[in-house]
């Protein structure tokens, strides 16, 4: 968009009246200033489809609206080819988008967030507002430390109350008067007549859903007007009696019946979250499993106009966990290092472990999980803290310097001695995957550098030639990551406890700052997976979960747990999570659990091994074990979780 202060980073998403738009702010609308942390949603609203009057309509409701749950409109901005409304962006997508991922949320967190969408349109019903398009579509998320937060948007086809804070029924004769989403609209929508209570019953839609995964009426847009106007509700055992009332009188067919605000719904809800039996069940997944849902499943997966809603094909084979193989076949026992081991990482091509002064190198096996071939042993000058793959060596991390080594020799070159006046302050490093690109953060600055291949050494040797140096406003110093050949990430967590937050940067090889986001949620351990643009962290604080965050546009995903990850590592198959007791949880490269094993406890890090193995170290007081796992991927025989 020239001559705007906003930069378009992607689309996000698509609704009736036109495109949504991922965009960060500038400084000013010059088109080379400088990009911000600041994040906006731009939705556009083409004149055929979204008519004046609907424009006017949702700008007046979203700038009267202002509540934490609500979507805030910023501003307006007008270009040549089109006209966005200027909104809140929503990392976390839709609650559609939540729905669709495998059991994603907890029953307690299910709870609150039907309270924050109640607190939202309680908010907007006291100041006269009916929404009447509650679905999961117009619900988008926020990630706060505690978990996802709600906020209503798309009050395109919103209606003002005559008079305000009645709940009487309503009618407007118009030849929209029953525009909605029919999955969702109470019965008397279909005869043009709305009230507060209109929207109470779409919640109760919500809440079903959440707990159920699927809707309780279902079929064509006739079949749906039918079920709402004289289909009788049915319950599943597997629903707390307690939570059952909520929802029966949450749907009652005469609005009379339900609850005549939508906070004395939420005061319901935040009442029985105290009943023993819903606080037992509290950190259950939703929604429940029940095998004989699965025909109403089938049957609910139709959209309002009547078409199969296409579900998201996964190409990830099922993976069966074998049991531990020995490193060398005359080996029985794990293999044992003589002191605790600090860093274990790997690549395509090697294997690198540091045990104090010592860098461990093995060659990643081919299609042979065993091989028999021994490590490689280098003495370093000082205790080792990082280890950096590349693929023709590694560069290595000490208080005091960087060293590089080749994998031609394995001899210690130093290509960066930090001085005396920097050595008493860590810094942090990354280099790209072929060990031509290097970036160093100390304490006040970034630097970029090159590392070329020394001209009478070969590979043997790097000449480092500093390119770039960024100023760090900072105290603290980033971790650093190459996203691709061009691209370095820096990452600085705050685990503030009052505003927990994350802030990632991007800036090219050459040092030039490319855009920043913040999370509001400390985000720990991070991994780079081999989706473009799409890293795997583990948040600090809060219920158990890994985010699956892609960066451009900021995309979020929430993963739950049953337990806190306490080391990580992505292979190409996938990720695998282990928590202090040594349970390891496998997730596909799309984030579904499709099995889990013990292994040993506190494992100290985790690397891939091979095609399909696994690499996992534990300190002990003799040392540290390393346990070689194999990991078969194969479409039949699938651990079962």
């Amino acid at each position: 968009m020239q001559n705007s202060k906003y930069r378009i980073l992607g689309l996000v998403g698509q609704g009736q009246f036109g495109r949504v738009y991922c965009a960060s702010v500038r400084e000013t609308p010059a088109k080379d200033s400088r990009l911000t942390s600041q994040l906006v949603a731009l939705k556009e609203l083409s004149h055929q489809k979204a008519p004046t009057s609907e424009f006017l309509r949702e700008l007046w409701f979203l700038i009267t609206l202002q509540h934490p749950n609500i979507v805030t409109c910023r501003a307006l901005e007008h270009t040549a080819t089109g006209r966005y409304l200027v909104m809140d962006y929503c990392e976390g997508g839709t609650l559609r988008n939540l729905l669709k991922q495998d059991r994603p949320l907890r029953l307690l967190e299910g709870l609150q967030l039907i309270m924050g969408i109640l607190a939202g349109l309680d908010y907007a019903h006291r100041r006269g507002v009916v929404h009447c398009d509650i679905k999961p579509e117009n619900i988008l998320l926020t990630l706060g430390s505690k978990g996802w937060s709600p906020r209503l948007s798309d009050f395109g086809i919103a209606r003002r109350l005559p008079e305000i804070g009645t709940t009487r029924l309503h009618q407007e004769i118009s030849p929209d008067a029953t525009v909605g989403s029919p999955a969702y609209m109470a019965p008397e929508r279909f005869y043009g007549l709305y009230s507060p209570m209109s929207d109470i019953y779409a919640v109760g839609i919500l809440l079903f859903e959440l707990l159920m995964g699927y809707r309780p009426f279902g079929g064509t847009p006739g079949d749906l007007r039918w079920a709402h106007l004289n289909q009788r509700l049915q319950l599943p055992n597997a629903i707390p009696e307690p939570l059952q009332a909520i929802v029966k009188k949450s749907l009652e067919k005469l609005p009379a019946r339900r609850y005549p605000s939508a906070s004395q719904m939420a005061q319901a809800l935040r009442l029985v979250m105290y009943d023993p039996a819903v606080r037992q069940l509290g950190d259950c997944f939703i929604p429940w499993e029940n095998p004989a849902t699965s025909d109403s499943k089938s049957l609910n997966s139709e959209t309002e106009s009547g078409l199969e809603v296409e579900d998201e094909q996964t190409s990830d084979l099922p993976i069966n966990l074998l049991q531990t193989v020995d490193y060398l076949r005359s080996q029985p026992k794990p293999l044992i290092l003589p002191a605790p081991l600090t860093v274990l990482v790997a690549n395509e091509t090697y294997l690198y472990a540091a045990v104090g002064t010592e860098v461990k190198v093995w060659c990643q096996p081919g299609n042979h999980l065993v091989t028999g071939e021994t490590e490689t042993s280098i003495l370093m000058p000082e205790t080792v803290r990082g280890i950096l793959p590349a693929s023709h060596g590694c560069c290595v991390l000490s208080s005091q310097k960087l060293y590089w080594l080749s994998d031609r020799t394995w001899e210690p070159q130093c290509l960066l001695d930090l001085g005396p006046g920097e050595r008493s302050n860590a810094c942090k490093a990354a280099v790209d995957c072929h060990g031509r690109w290097l970036t160093v953060a100390i304490p006040g600055e970034l630097r970029f550098y090159s590392l070329a291949a020394n001209s009478t050494a070969g590979d043997r040797e790097k000449a480092l030639n500093l390119i770039a140096t960024v100023p760090l406003p900072e105290n603290s110093l980033p971790e650093l990551m190459f996203l691709d050949r061009r691209h370095v990430l820096a990452i600085w967590p705050d685990n503030e406890p009052k505003n927990p937050q994350t802030t990632f940067r991007v800036y090219t090889r050459r040092g030039t700052a490319v855009g920043a986001v913040r999370l509001s949620t400390s985000v720990g351990q991070v991994l780079l997976t081999p989706e473009p643009y799409t890293i795997l962290g583990m948040p600090q604080g809060g219920k158990a979960a890994v985010l699956l965050m892609k960066l451009w546009p900021l995309k979020v995903a929430r993963l739950p747990l049953e337990s806190f990850p306490v080391s990580a590592c992505v292979a190409n198959w996938g990720w695998v999570l282990a928590d202090v007791g040594g349970q390891m949880v496998v997730l596909n490269t799309q984030g579904i659990q499709v099995g889990s094993f013990s292994g040993p406890a506190a494992p100290k890090a985790i690397a891939p091994w091979g095609k399909k193995g696994l690499v996992i170290a534990v300190n002990t007081s003799e040392g540290s074990h390393l346990h070689f796992l194999d990991v078969d991927v194969e479409e039949t025989n699938p651990l079962p979780v």
